[in-house]
């Protein structure tokens, strides 16, 4: 089923920053949106911001929504893991703890595996 785009005067532009958790609240926001028929023309975004806003621009409006929805989902975890749990294991479709990288910067690990955590998964 098609729903009639709401008119708005000008181009509506969804801007999305960084921030982890920052990113479900922007799923929701943007569901907020699609709910009152309001389509962003541009969407701009960093760090987890441009995963959502990549899941957004990269689907048809029809799907963009279950797609924001499904990878959210994926990233849950249980209520009883808590940040250690994260920082050690990381969030299996999300990222993966890099543990040769947090033996100091001088840690002979070479450029692309210098970092803390790799999105592989995310990927994937």
């Amino acid at each position: 089923m098609k729903t009639k785009r709401h008119k708005l005067p000008g181009q509506i532009v969804l801007v999305l920053q960084g921030g982890g958790a920052l990113g479900a609240y922007q799923a929701g926001v943007y569901e907020a949106l699609s709910n009152a028929r309001i389509e962003p023309d541009w969407v701009i975004g960093t760090s987890i911001g441009a995963i959502n806003g990549a899941l957004i621009a990269g689907n048809a409006p029809g799907d963009r929504l279950a797609r924001l929805r499904d990878f959210w989902h994926r990233l849950e975890k249980a209520p009883t893991s808590g940040n250690w749990a994260t920082l050690f294991q990381g969030i299996p479709s999300f990222f993966r703890p890099r543990p040769a990288a947090w033996a100091g910067p001088h840690a002979p690990v070479g450029l692309d595996e210098a970092s803390y955590y790799s999105t592989i998964p995310l990927s994937r």
